[in-house]
């Protein structure tokens, strides 16, 4: 079997851990700001180009072919960052087995997208915009093995390269496309192009890091299948709630309620970056951790848990209090039916925030199994509450998309109240008292946005965020542990910038 560069030495690879948290939660982050506000110029531009109706046949191809992608993935992703963090020289095996197995799903996603096209009757364009976008998803597919495996050697600056060189060519190619008359056929077609990119890009930087074993052994293909269902069935939900509201509305409402439902979620999906951040970061610390103990695992695991929660309170109540100017002035009136929800999508943010730091910690502690029953359990009710009120909103409302919102909330709450029970006592009275700081400062921060409100958004949103920043400060809500890892990102984020050297 092929090896990589064996571990360093115990005291090594516990040198300065908080320094090579910041410095991934600094590529992280500095990535994210970057395609965070890509994706804000993609989403000004590119909808009101394409409009509700073209919008939605974009949605209808994301949703049915990231559906298919989580199955045919098998949640072999995040065991196999589990599995390298723990021993680096499994890296090989690991993701040529990865490679192989994802080799035997290619035909079967591709035969359950041709169902899926000929049991809903779609017209020419909507049908080869499918086809565009399950070329793309197949290519993703051998991708991800890859990323898993930077991830768990702590290389996150190869997550952020990549992410932030496709979002950038995609959204400045999008955006001129439209602007020239193209339709979401061509915007596909670059989709396709980047993502083949960046699958070329992922192959070559391994070539520093680690070889792969294409080897072909029944155990090792076994080991990966078996142990990594759990990990798919929490993938599947979780893409299922992203996902399959749309698909659920491209039958039982028009094209052009899917496109009301892709702004709000594009913009619910976006503000999932800090959690995402948090939780890529954390995982490898988290299953490192837990092999001294729960007591090691909770002291790791509660500043991302805090901190999670802290955060999402003020992101939660500033979106819905900005949701119609931000609705109105960046899409237009046509979008106007998303303003309802994007305020239900604003309220579901804490519980997901929450449901992603919990998904990591019972991971990591081994309990996976637990965090996957009610996954399950969540799967079936979320798809029955889209059944009833997507179609409850859409004879009464005309607008099938805020059912759908309603029942994304609804099965969130229902899993972080769960969640709460599953997780080791992780947080203590303290814990309480920071997030009560932290309701005290986001009501504050709610008052000034409303006094703000009749100077439009820009003005609105700036004084939100300065409010509750000068709040968190005089209420105290960062830890001098927090603080100290902000000063280290943000001195790591300088130094990168140009003409500041670098590290």
């Amino acid at each position: 079997m092929a090896v990589i560069n064996a571990p360093a030495p115990a005291t090594t690879r516990q040198a300065a851990p908080r320094s090579r948290l910041a410095r991934n939660i600094a590529f992280l982050a500095g990535g994210q700001v970057v395609t965070w506000s890509l994706s804000l110029l993609w989403t000004i531009f590119v909808p009101r180009a394409l409009g509700p109706r073209g919008l939605g046949e974009l949605t209808v191809a994301y949703a049915a072919t990231g559906l298919v992608s989580v199955v045919a993935s098998l949640g072999i992703g995040t065991l196999m960052v589990k599995e390298i963090a723990r021993d680096h020289q499994k890296a090989p095996w690991l993701v040529g087995t990865a490679m192989l197995v994802r080799v035997g799903f290619v035909l079967p996603s591709i035969l359950a997208v041709g169902l899926y096209i000929h049991l809903a009757h779609f017209p020419r364009e909507q049908t080869l915009v499918l086809w565009l976008a399950t070329a793309s998803m197949l290519l993703a597919l051998f991708t991800g093995p890859f990323q898993a495996a930077f991830q768990a050697f702590e290389r996150m600056e190869y997550l952020a390269y990549a992410d932030v060189l496709s979002k950038f060519v995609v959204t400045v190619a999008s955006i001129g496309l439209v602007l020239i008359g193209f339709r979401v056929v061509a915007v596909m077609i670059l989709v396709l192009v980047m993502t083949a990119a960046t699958m070329g890009l992922n192959v070559w930087w391994s070539r520093g890091s680690f070889s792969i074993d294409w080897h072909i052994d029944r155990e090792r293909v076994r080991f990966l299948v078996v142990e990594s269902l759990p990990y798919w069935t929490t993938g599947l939900v979780l893409t299922i709630y992203l996902w399959i509201d749309a698909v659920m509305l491209s039958f039982m409402s028009p094209e052009v309620a899917v496109g009301w439902y892709a702004v709000p979620t594009k913009l619910f999906s976006t503000l999932l970056f800090l959690p995402v951040i948090l939780a890529t970061a954390w995982l490898p610390r988290l299953s490192a951790a837990f092999r001294g103990g729960v007591d090691s695992l909770r002291r790791t695991g509660r500043p991302a848990l805090e901190l999670v929660l802290v955060l999402a309170l003020p992101v939660a109540v500033g979106t819905a209090l900005t949701a119609k100017p931000l609705i109105g002035e960046i899409y237009g009136p046509l979008f106007a039916p998303s303003v309802p929800v994007l305020v239900i999508l604003a309220f579901t943010l804490p519980p997901t925030y929450f449901n992603i730091i919990v998904n990591q910690v019972l991971i990591a502690s081994n309990r996976q199994i637990a965090w996957t029953k009610v996954m399950v359990v969540a799967s079936i009710l979320n798809p029955i509450l889209n059944f009833f009120l997507i179609g409850y909103f859409q004879s009464t409302q005309h607008n099938g998309a805020t059912g759908a919102a309603l029942s994304l909330l609804a099965t969130e709450v229902g899993m972080a109240s769960i969640g709460i029970l599953l997780l080791p006592p992780m947080l203590d009275l303290r814990s309480a008292v920071r997030l009560l700081r932290a309701l005290l400062a986001t009501a504050g921060m709610a008052g000034v946005v409303l006094l703000l409100a009749r100077y439009g958004l820009l003005v609105e949103t700036a004084g939100g965020v300065l409010s509750f920043a000068l709040l968190a400060l005089v209420l105290r809500l960062l830890s001098a542990e927090e603080i100290n890892l902000v000063r280290s990102i943000s001195t790591r984020i300088l130094e990168r910038l140009p003409g500041r050297g670098t590290t």
